[in-house]
């Protein structure tokens, strides 16, 4: 990887005339933004730069991701911005000394619970919803893949069930909020006194339940801690159709990053694709690159745990319960059996 030319002097203009140490985040196959640590021995600010490749990305979209940043790094939410450049795509921030953690211990789950309430009151202007694109494309994405691939039978079904899923919760037309919309264990971190949020490429107006309810599953809780983040998000706890909600909003998150994380497997991949066999699944919210397969495999992985969890959730009696709660009908979907569609 080699790295951006912008960073040498914006590392200069933070600590002018010393040489940093600069580490770079492990690369992802998102390819239009890159991040790098910047810390200097005996100086003790450090920093994470976001650099966007402003040419592959709606400019728009920077503008609407630095500002959210910069709100919730200004309300404590998320690590103070130091410098937000639109225009060339740099975002300066402190540097949280923390980890992500799956599963989360009780205090660190109640802190991401506080952080949302909060979060979720923000005043927020902006229509934009960076997701929406993301969720488009990767949809489309799919589509094209699982329909020339029959070996992906799993993936379209998984498409099918979040749309039917998505458009059966969008008839509830629940109240929408500055949402994060990706909560995925690497977006929150935690250092030794409290958690953090991090990468606001996805924010938007949406169901502040949505956040909720990935963030209670990505950080593995079980039934008692969820039951205790829950308590602490809504100051009592959730009423029957809030609690049925959350159920959805699960399979659904888990549905929506199937599809995102299969679409985000490079091309030159997608040949090797038809051999995957049930022990090529990978488990939801785990991203496991090792050294004998590159990150793409790693990422396929992910897809195949997030996909087969996904269907598996949405056939359960919890999620047909909890559509007869909120008396939504979507037709059921039949899961795929984990490797239909591999070689036979």
């Amino acid at each position: 990887m080699s790295q951006d030319r912008r960073l040498a002097p914006i590392a200069h203009a933070l600590n002018p005339g010393a040489t940093p140490l600069t580490e770079p985040f492990p690369e992802t196959p998102t390819a239009w933004a890159q991040a790098y640590a910047l810390s200097w021995p005996g100086h003790p600010e450090q920093y994470v730069v976001r650099l966007i490749d402003a040419g592959a990305y709606e400019r728009e979209a920077v503008a609407v991701e630095f500002a959210a940043a910069r709100l919730l790094g200004d309300q404590g939410i998320a690590p103070a911005v130091r410098h937000a450049d639109p225009e060339s795509g740099v975002l300066v921030m402190d540097r949280v000394q923390g980890h992500s953690v799956r599963p989360a211990g009780p205090a660190q789950a109640l802190s991401v619970a506080g952080l949302l309430a909060r979060l979720h009151t923000l005043p927020w202007d902006s229509p934009v919803r960076l997701y929406a694109r993301k969720r488009r494309e990767a949809g489309e994405s799919v589509a094209r893949l699982a329909g020339s691939r029959p070996e992906l039978a799993l993936f379209g079904e998984a498409l099918r069930a979040f749309d039917r899923l998505r458009a059966a919760l969008a008839t509830l037309h629940t109240e929408h909020t500055l949402c994060h919309n990706d909560l995925n264990p690497g977006n929150m971190l935690f250092d030794g006194d409290r958690a953090w949020l991090i990468d606001f490429d996805h924010v938007g107006p949406g169901d502040p339940l949505f956040d909720v309810a990935t963030a209670a599953d990505a950080l593995g809780l079980s039934p008692a801690g969820t039951d205790a983040f829950l308590a602490r998000y809504f100051g009592r706890p959730p009423t029957d159709d809030e609690s049925a909600r959350l159920e959805l909003l699960g399979c659904l998150a888990l549905l929506r990053y199937a599809v995102s994380a299969l679409s985000l497997v490079p091309e030159d991949l997608h040949p090797a694709l038809a051999a995957w066999t049930p022990q090529d699944v990978g488990q939801a919210w785990v991203f496991q690159p090792d050294r004998e397969q590159t990150p793409g495999h790693a990422v396929f992985r992910l897809a195949l745990g997030f996909a087969t969890a996904g269907l598996a959730r949405l056939s359960r009696t919890p999620a047909t319960r909890a559509l007869r709660t909120l008396h939504l009908t979507p037709a059921r979907p039949t899961p795929a059996p984990v490797g239909a569609g591999h070689a036979r």
